[in-house]
């Protein structure tokens, strides 16, 4: 009996911390591991760009450019649907890491988030990153 209640406790506590799985996009022409990436700021929060830039070694003149998208406190008023909008639990934010070769998308990593965008998933997002575009380490001297 005890082990039934611990079982459905246990199930109930998973349930409740559910985190998406990423959407990675990766072009087979793209040659890894990679050599150099640039940093695209260009509507980035402070934190999100100086986290990065703690992370990476961003070269200006490297021709893959890294773009980062968000949305935080994203609410569903549509009018559709509403038991599954009641009984689901619906994305408050989302994040989105675009690797560009001239405008051509070489890779793309997306995650719908419970929360909203942190340093954390941002940091998250680039190990992912850097784990598929190279066998090495990417670091703040670039690779290793």
């Amino acid at each position: 009996m005890i082990k039934n209640v611990m079982m459905v406790l246990a199930l109930f506590l998973m349930g409740c911390n559910k985190k998406s799985e990423p959407l990675i996009n990766k072009n087979a022409n793209l040659s890894t591991p990679i050599a150099c990436m640039s940093l695209n700021e260009f509507e980035i929060d402070k934190s999100f760009s100086e986290k990065l830039h703690t992370l990476y070694a961003f070269d200006t003149h490297c021709d893959l450019k890294l773009s980062m998208k968000y949305k935080k406190d994203i609410v569903c008023n549509s009018p559709y649907n509403p038991n599954s909008k009641n009984t689901s639990q619906f994305p408050k934010s989302f994040l989105n890491l675009e690797l560009r070769q001239g405008l051509k998308i070489v890779y793309s990593y997306y995650i719908d988030l419970y929360n909203n965008v942190d340093e954390e998933d941002v940091e998250d997002a680039f190990k992912r990153l850097k784990k598929d575009l190279t066998n090495k380490n990417l670091t703040k001297k670039g690779l290793e």
